[in-house]
């Protein structure tokens, strides 16, 4: 009888551990109790460093860290000094501009640099964070990009860090086609897995544009369009070159495109550990 009740409970282990092992759910931002920084009230142009804030606020413990550097007791003070102190230096990637402008805002290059100076200015032990731009490479495809990309992003917040994503807007003006809007949210939510045949994943991610949680898809694109990564030295212009985005409750530039022109909503890229 008991040689019996040991078997029948080693079964029951075995089979709640395969079932386990089988089983993701979704990868959440750490801190869900967090409050995000609502850009609104505070800079038009100001989501790239809204977005940094967000990210620290929203990760682990190690990367809450971080915000009790930001000097200020409100939104708008803790803006105001990463922008006043780490934003208004001379940018590495851009001749004779600051990082930040409050008149256009900040590239992901600059961002990152951004993130990394105030890290390392404030003596705050974490690893450096890193500027991926998520476009098709020679010799794969957008099904590649898709898993990869999906990895890369798991693989952050795995780490505690929300990843800020990197979304444009390109449009056909004549025969070109040009960026017209970028905006910076920070990943909120994103599977754990995918299935073989995904072509696209679903997620929540959290906009300073509002400072709200909401839903949106990153997905293979379904009609051809071109974009310029404007990270490489010699930025040109691909087919169809990264993954596009459907976020129906962000505008993203909707206003900027004229009834008779064509337009792309990518995924760029991403800052992440």
């Amino acid at each position: 009888m008991l040689r019996l009740t040991c078997t029948l409970l080693y079964l029951a282990i075995v089979s709640i551990s395969s079932s386990c092992s089988t089983v993701q759910g979704p990868v959440i931002a750490p801190n869900t109790e967090a409050s995000a920084l609502n850009q609104i009230p505070i800079q038009k142009y100001g989501c790239g460093p809204a977005s940094l804030i967000n990210a620290y606020r929203f990760g682990s413990p190690k990367w809450n860290a971080a915000t009790t550097k930001i000097v200020g007791d409100t939104d708008k003070q803790q803006f105001d000094f990463m922008v006043k102190y780490y934003g208004r230096i001379f940018s590495n990637h851009v001749r004779a501009t600051m990082r930040w402008d409050a008149r256009s805002g900040i590239n992901g290059l600059d961002l990152t640099d951004m993130a990394n100076d105030f890290q390392t200015r404030r003596k705050i032990s974490l690893p450096k964070l890193k500027h991926t731009t998520h476009f098709v490479k020679k010799k794969n495809g957008h099904k590649e990009l898709l898993i990869s990309t999906h990895k890369h992003l798991v693989k952050s917040l795995q780490k505690g860090f929300p990843p800020l994503l990197s979304i444009k807007r390109f449009a056909q003006r004549g025969s070109r086609w040009r960026q017209v809007h970028g905006h910076f949210v920070v990943l909120y939510e994103i599977p754990g897995t995918l299935p073989p045949d995904a072509t696209s994943f679903e997620i929540k991610y959290i906009d300073p544009w509002g400072g709200r949680i909401k839903t949106g898809t990153i997905k293979i694109p379904e009609k051809a369009f071109y974009a310029v990564n404007n990270a490489e030295r010699k930025p040109t212009f691909r087919k169809s070159p990264t993954l596009t985005v459907d976020f129906p409750q962000s505008s993203l530039g909707r206003h900027l495109v004229k009834k008779n022109e064509r337009s792309a909503t990518i995924f760029a890229a991403s800052i992440s550990p």
